[in-house]
Order: structure tokens, then C-alpha cells, then sequence
């Protein structure tokens, strides 16, 4: 409960200082006056650092202070996943949740070798009847965001062997001292996240708050399109630091982009940071994350390449630009590590399937216009 504690006071704090009230900041938020009170109360911690990150910018958080609160949010999320934290109240299955205001809960599970949790990706409806059917039904039990949690066991194969895929038997070895989390799906939010949709411009819905996004395209048969803006957050679960020594990404298969239309739901970009990143391009022999550097305002964030070190009290995030000009691609992660004498790999993959991204260049483009309440065609 410490963890939570500490991160609900660094909440309550910019809360209480920029003078606004829970109902001013809970609009902005996406999110029900209810749900951001138990935030600050530390009864309930948010699955994704993306409204956080919000609300400290708007009240006036420093760079600083967005650094220990994204810290503080690492430590309780990971407090609450292991059941230390109180988890979200459940959602009563007679009352579905308003699309406006629901939070998605996060989803966990038994470890074995290789464990990803998350909802398996949806086909696309039939009717328009059973597609709005559909998205309710998956906010009401609560797979709109799919959170995948990623765990895995030491390796005792030579270094750069396979530890095991999703799915497969058991090990005998102990567990690894270390987890793997998808904290985001686009670090970027709100910019820079588009789906491609076999879906006419007429009969796609409006699109969902930020954090719902991938739900609502899942439930419409979609896929990412362009740029995956994937972040990872690794954590130590014993205080002896675990090296990260290398990130690998495997391609499953490539070919022809997918049909279909681009539906873009960025909007109010123009930020001027960008953390540092991993560049991935899924087009070339070989992918591979290659370090970028960020940007802070007129400040340089230099690139860093592996190794890193993570331990309970020091969690680490890795910031992915995964992305494809030319093809579609199924793809995902093998993230190595090393403690002492034992070594392993942990395969990161979304919720046991593997990721796909498609190219969208050349495509037509649609953004949606609430004051038109339709889709329209952008330039």
C-alpha cells in the first residue's frame, strides 16, 4: 500500500495547487469525477500512465515532477498487479459503464514459462446492430484497453536461446526476476495513432476517449496502421539489479498492406517533448530497435542503447517506434536479461497473439468532426 499511498499524494498534491476543481479536471481527463477521486484517495490506480500525465500537465507539473510522478505510477501499478494495492471496484453487469466515463481494468494472470494476457483480437460484425453491441459489451467487461502482462522463467539453454513461447509448458526453473508490462499503446497520445478499418466511413462510430481507442478498433475488425508507438515498462521483482541486456524483434511474416480505409484519432498534438526512443522498422532483412534521441523543449534527451538495469525501486521504460512503410507485418519482442548467473528471455506479445501493423501511405485519411458528427476526409 505504500507504493499506492505515495502516488496518490503526488496526485492529490498538483490537484490541490492548481486550484481546479474534481469535476473541471475529470472532464478533461476522460474519466468520471468518481473514478479520479479515488485516484487521489489511493483507491484505485490507473491502468495506463497516459491520464496521469495529463492531469500533471495540467496542473502545471515541471518536467521534474512528471518524472517522480511517472515513477510513482510504475511502482503502483506494479503494486496493485501483485495485489499489495486495492484493485478497481468491479463494474456491476446489470449497469453498463457510460462510454464517456468508464475505466478499463487491468487484466492479470497465472505465471508460467511465457504468459501474455489480453483479450484475443475480434472479428469484424456483420451489421451495424451487432458492431455497437459489441464495444458495449466490451466495456462492460472491462477488455477495451487490453493491458498485457508479461512474465517469464530463467533460461538454463545458452545465451540467445528461446524461452519458451505463449502458450507452452511450464518450466521447472525459477521464476524470472523480472516483469514486462505494455503500460501504452501509443506513448504519444493523443497524436500520432491511426487504424486501418475494412469499414466505410458511414458505418464506423464515433471514436472513444484516448485510452479506449484500441478496444473500439478491435471490436471493429482493425489493425494498426502505419507507426505502433509501443512503450514497455520492465520492473525487478527482487533488489538485486537484473541487467536488460537486448531487445529483439521477430518478424512472423510480411506482405501486401491490407485494404481498407485510415481513421485517425489524434488530435491536440504540438507538445514539444519526445521521449527517447527505439526506432523499429519492420521493412528492412532484419529489424532491429535502434536508439533515438529525444526532445524536452530546446533540450536534447540522448539515445541510449542497452544494457539497462531494473530492480524493484528502479523500474525502467523503453519507448518503441514500430513501424512499416511498404508492408503488412506480424511481428513481436524477445526481451533478454541476465541476474548472477542466470539468463533468459521474455517474449512480449499482444494479449498471445502476435502484433500486426500495416502500411498506410497513399491511403485515404479520416479524421472524425464532432461538431459534424461524422467522418471526413483529410487533406
Amino acid at each position: 500500500m505504500e507504493a499506492v499511498d505515495g502516488f496518490a499524494e503526488l496526485m492529490r498534491g498538483l490537484k490541490e495547487r492548481s486550484g481546479l476543481s474534481y469535476g473541471v479536471l475529470a472532464k478533461r481527463l476522460h474519466v468520471s469525477t468518481s473514478t479520479l477521486h479515488r485516484y487521489c484517495n489511493g483507491d484505485a490506480v490507473p491502468t495506463e500512465f497516459a491520464p496521469v500525465e495529463r492531469l500533471g500537465r495540467l496542473c502545471g507539473a515541471t518536467r521534474e515532477e512528471l518524472v517522480d510522478l511517472h515513477r510513482a505510477w510504475i511502482l503502483a501499478d506494479e503494486a496493485r498487479r501483485r495485489g499489495k494495492g486495492d484493485p478497481e471496484p468491479e463494474i456491476e453487469k446489470q449497469t453498463p459503464p457510460d462510454p464517456e466515463t468508464a475505466e478499463p481494468e487491468a487484466v492479470a494472470g497465472a505465471v508460467a514459462e511465457v504468459v501474455t494476457v489480453g483479450p484475443a483480437a475480434g472479428r469484424a460484425p456483420r451489421s451495424r446492430t451487432r458492431l455497437l453491441a459489441l464495444v458495449a459489451g466490451l466495456a462492460v467487461l472491462g477488455l477495451v484497453v487490453p493491458v498485457a502482462y508479461v512474465v517469464g522463467r530463467a533460461d538454463d539453454s545458452p545465451a540467445g536461446g528461446d524461452a519458451g513461447s505463449a502458450g507452452g509448458a511450464a518450466d521447472t526453473g525459477p521464476p524470472a526476476p523480472l516483469s514486462v508490462g505494455i503500460s501504452s499503446y501509443n506513448w504519444a497520445e493523443p497524436c500520432g495513432q491511426y487504424y486501418v478499418l475494412d469499414q466505410k466511413p458511414g458505418h464506423v462510430p464515433p471514436p472513444p476517449p484516448p485510452p479506449d481507442t484500441r478496444g473500439w478498433a478491435r471490436a471493429l475488425g482493425g489493425i494498426d496502421g502505419g507507426h505502433m508507438q509501443l512503450q514497455l515498462t520492465v520492473t525487478g521483482r527482487t533488489q538485486a539489479p537484473v541487467v536488460l541486456t537486448g531487445l529483439h524483434v521477430r518478424v512472423a511474416e510480411r506482405g501486401k498492406p491490407l485494404g481498407g480505409s485510415v481513421y485517425s484519432m489524434g488530435d491536440g498534438c504540438g507538445s514539444g517533448i519526445t521521449p527517447q526512443t527505439f526506432d523499429v522498422d519492420l521493412d528492412a532483412p532484419r529489424p532491429y530497435p535502434k536508439p533515438v534521441a529525444g526532445q524536452d523543449a530546446d533540450r536534447v534527451v540522448p539515445a541510449k542503447d542497452f544494457p539497462y538495469k531494473v530492480s524493484t525501486g528502479d523500474p525502467q521504460v523503453l519507448n518503441l517506434d514500430v513501424h512499416t512503410e511498404r508492408n503488412v507485418a506480424s511481428w513481436y519482442l524477445e526481451l533478454a536479461w541476465s541476474s548472477g548467473e542466470q539468463h533468459g528471455t521474455i517474449r512480449v506479445d499482444d494479449g498471445g497473439q502476435l502484433f500486426r501493423t500495416t502500411a498506410i501511405e497513399g491511403r485515404t485519411t479520416y479524421g472524425y468532426w464532432p461538431d459534424k458528427g461524422t467522418w471526413v476526409a483529410q487533406q
